[in-house]
């Protein structure tokens, strides 16, 4: 390729590759050219977070002809100190977030970058920070190639307080003392992508583990020696997800070491950085009492990362646009690694409570969007994340298992990761691997399943002994999701009946007493499944009754898709699931019905039926469901003596199911209830706490409960500015609780505000604020005057951006 002049770009290269952010031409066009890419990182921090972390990288790489290098690096100007290239100072342009050097010839080349890092991926804290540089911030941090693709070898360098622990990809090569600052150089990574590269430092306790075939260590905050003592049951359930998915794919764990870090305000549940994987401490370190939905919440977290090593880590996405093809990977086999460690739970029941139904909460809203989505430029990758890829991608999965057998797809699996080895893969690879182990048409399945958005709506039509299962496709396009499930059939007795449904109708002959249809009863289909009526109205009444537990939890799935298309009302449907939950002696499903009572309840505001599930709170004989049932009082009780019952377990605090983290909810939701007490339950709640990090959390949120609307107003204008919304689930409290719905009416004025600064919140955010800012802003919103502000939005912005439109709608409609 011909030298290009500075400024210009060559004839056969698009414009876009000088676009900002990173077009998927220019990571083409990179791919082509750039190979055998390192990175010597070196970073000073200081102690105090007003100081500037100062940065320097020396890129090394091959380039197959002489051409233009276009690094990126998404920073001001000003923040790049020097450029070398070689020996010699380098000419550079910067344009649109990318440094430009004009003038690298063929061959090995060294650019040697000085510049102050960017605090935006750094998550600073007073006492320890860590970087998050998925999908796209390693770019925020330091100059480099950012796309997937362009795997390199990392070296780092930290410059740290003497006091301080840091931890990275890989261990510590050596480390000195010097002027009281501890200096530390780690070894070489194994090929990584730049979103996983990562490090922490600060004041962090740690301990280890070594059961003889495996050994880590355990980073944390944590200072509570009975969560702390969770460490023990931590430990071992990484070391039996390694050791399961060691065995399932006959590849050994692929990388140096698994350490891991547990932290306060962590944006996300996981993340899987090769021996630096970081973890919610809330998610990890749990209360004295948790559910099994935690419990299990819990194990599938760490399976999940764990499995990410393979599928994400060792072999890589090429391009974001198949980011799910590592999550489908780490939710499938975190289901499957859960069961052998949880024999007593039925594990079908918790892939419907947690894959299924996450999956049918979002596909149902029009922000839906298919599994893969085009991505033209990665700037926007981080908004295809949500749960279609982490919950309906699975469930597509397992019926791709079903379609091929077990012993085909794991044979596929093993070809897949051997083949692309600490390399890169398309979703298209992968099933022309799996395609032929099989005699089905994969791909016709896949295009169906993981190219279009949406899912079938799923029609039952009885006339005497013959039985209409009909699909249609809700948005027109006349598509056919083919898929296999049972139905249940009620007359004399329940039998059950396997659909294999891949046309548009299908008829079946049925006895001639058959009155009632159970669509969907072992739970295997996905859709909207649409009961007659005589068969709706037999569920609300009878669903209890039904002793299969997945039948009966997909019945009350099947209601709550009716429920939400209007086919149920408010009442009729918080009747039925309280009823449910009073005789329910299954704790997920419980959970489950728990979960779906909110909404209505919500809208009912119902003094009675509050009345009624605070006795059962304090009776039911399922302890979890006691727990859950008081947690969704507390967030949604209006009624006075319920609240006042509620008041006083939170001023004895001795509830013996309730956590540290539960009372400062419920001092949050009684300041809202109770305002002529604030001071004294805000004051009080806050001497109780003894953690560090706790307490600041509470002084943050805590802000956003006051009576006085003039420091709301004022809170909220504060929320618009970035820096003040560096630890996003704690910001997400703040403008949930602005927009609780007991201010629902004054906060109306909130919403056009919040939804204008939307497209800053993705681009200073992390990949999932988006989604959880428009739901903090939007969820509780039903009137038709908050309606309108959101239509307005839209009028006003014809052009807007249809990813993020979509996490608007999602939060809208998410009913």
């Amino acid at each position: 390729m011909a030298l290009m002049a500075v400024g210009c770009a060559s004839d056969n290269l698009s414009p876009s590759i000088y676009d900002a952010g990173i077009s998927r031409e220019l990571a083409q066009w990179r791919k082509s050219t750039i190979e055998k890419l390192r990175y010597e990182l070196h970073f000073d921090i200081p102690e105090e977070r007003t100081e500037s972390i100062m940065g320097k990288v020396r890129i090394t790489c091959e380039v197959k002809d002489a051409h233009e290098l276009i690094i990126d690096f998404r920073d001001e100007a000003e923040a790049i100190t020097s450029v070398m290239l070689g020996e010699k100072s380098a000419k550079y342009r910067f344009e649109n977030e990318h440094i430009i050097i004009p003038s690298i010839a063929e061959g090995r080349n060294t650019v040697e970058i000085c510049f102050v890092a960017n605090d935006q991926s750094v998550n600073r804290n007073e006492e320890f920070l860590y970087t998050l540089l998925v999908p796209d911030r390693a770019r925020t941090l330091f100059p480099c190639f950012e796309q997937p693709d362009l795997k390199a070898e990392f070296m780092l360098h930290l410059t740290i307080p003497d006091s301080w622990e840091a931890v990275s990809n890989t261990a510590v090569r050596s480390e000195s003392i010097k002027d009281g600052r501890k200096q530390l150089c780690f070894n070489p990574t194994e090929p990584l992508s730049t979103y996983l590269f990562s490090f922490v430092a600060g004041k962090l306790l740690k301990r280890s583990y070594d059961d003889g075939r495996h050994s880590f260590t355990a980073y944390y905050r944590e200072t509570d020696p009975k969560r702390v003592a969770q460490l023990d049951t931590i430990f071992s359930q990484v070391a039996m997800s390694l050791d399961w998915l060691e065995e399932y794919t006959g590849i050994k764990y692929p990388f140096a070491k698994y350490d891991f870090i547990i932290l306060p305000g962590f944006q996300y549940g996981g993340m899987e950085h090769t021996g630096a994987t970081l973890y919610n401490d809330t998610q990890m370190f749990l209360s004295e009492h948790p559910t099994p939905d935690e419990l299990l919440r819990r194990i599938q977290l760490i399976a999940h990362e764990t499995a990410h090593m393979w599928f994400g880590d060792y072999v890589t996405m090429a391009w974001f646009d198949d980011v799910w093809t590592k999550e489908v990977f780490a939710n499938y086999f975190a289901a499957r690694i859960t069961e052998p460690l949880f024999p007593e739970i039925n594990h079908d029941l918790n892939w419907l409570k947690t894959s299924v139904k996450s999956s049918l909460k979002e596909d149902r809203t029009a922000g839906t969007t298919s599994i893969k989505q085009p991505l033209d430029n990665l700037s926007n990758a981080g908004l295809i994340y949500g749960n279609i890829i982490y919950n309906k991608a699975p469930v597509v999965m397992r019926k791709i298992v079903e379609l091929m057998g077990e012993e085909a797809f794991r044979k596929g699996i093993n070809e897949y990761l051997t083949t692309y080895a600490y390399g890169n893969a398309t979703w298209d690879d992968l099933i022309t691997i799996l395609d032929r182990g099989t005699s089905i048409d994969l791909a016709a399945f896949s295009h169906v399943w993981v190219n279009s958005k949406g899912m079938p709506h799923i029609t039952f039509e009885t006339n005497g002994r013959n039985l209409s299962i009909r699909q249609h496709d809700p948005l027109g396009r006349g598509l056919i999701w083919p898929q296999r499930f049972n139905i249940a059939l009620v007359g004399d007795k329940v039998t059950q009946r396997e659909v294999i449904l891949d046309t548009e109708c299908l008829n079946l002959d049925i006895d001639d007493n058959i009155s009632v249809i159970i669509p969907n009863s072992d739970g295997r289909g996905y859709g909207h499944f649409i009961a007659d009526d005589k068969s709706l109205s037999w569920m609300l009444d009878n669903w209890a009754t039904i002793e299969d537990e997945c039948m009966r939890l997909s019945a009350v799935m099947t209601m709550n898709e009716n429920y939400h298309n209007n086919l149920i009302d408010n009442r009729t449907w918080a009747e039925s699931l309280a009823q449910g939950v009073a005789t329910e002696t299954n704790a997920l499903i419980a959970s489950s019905l728990v979960s779906y009572l909110h909404e209505p309840m919500l809208l009912l505001g119902d003094a009675k039926m509050e009345q009624y599930l605070y006795s059962m709170a304090n009776n039911h004989p399922i302890s979890s469901c006691r727990q859950q049932l008081l947690r969704m009082l507390i967030t949604l009780a209006t009624d006075g003596s319920v609240v006042e019952s509620l008041y006083d377990i939170w001023l004895k605090a001795e509830h013996p199911l309730l956590s540290q983290n539960d009372y400062m909810t419920m001092a949050y939701e009684l300041s809202l209830r109770m305002p002529e007490q604030h001071d004294f339950i805000i004051t009080t709640q806050r001497e109780r706490l003894t953690d560090d990090d706790r307490r600041r959390q509470f002084d943050y949120i805590s802000r956003a409960v006051t009576p006085d609307t003039a420091k709301l107003d004022a809170l909220f204008e504060e929320l618009l500015e970035p820096e003040n919304r560096l630890i996003e689930p704690w910001t997400a409290k703040v403008l949930a609780y602005l927009n609780h719905p007991l201010r629902a009416e004054r906060a109306i004025k909130y919403i056009r505000p919040a939804l204008e600064e939307l497209q800053e919140v993705q681009r200073t955010g992390d990949i999932f604020f988006p989604r959880n800012w428009t739901g903090a802003l939007l969820d509780t919103h039903y009137s038709p005057e908050a309606m309108a502000e959101v239509d307005s939005f839209f009028e006003a912005h014809p052009e807007y951006p249809q990813l993020l439109k979509n996490k608007i709608l999602q939060a809208l409609n998410n009913r």
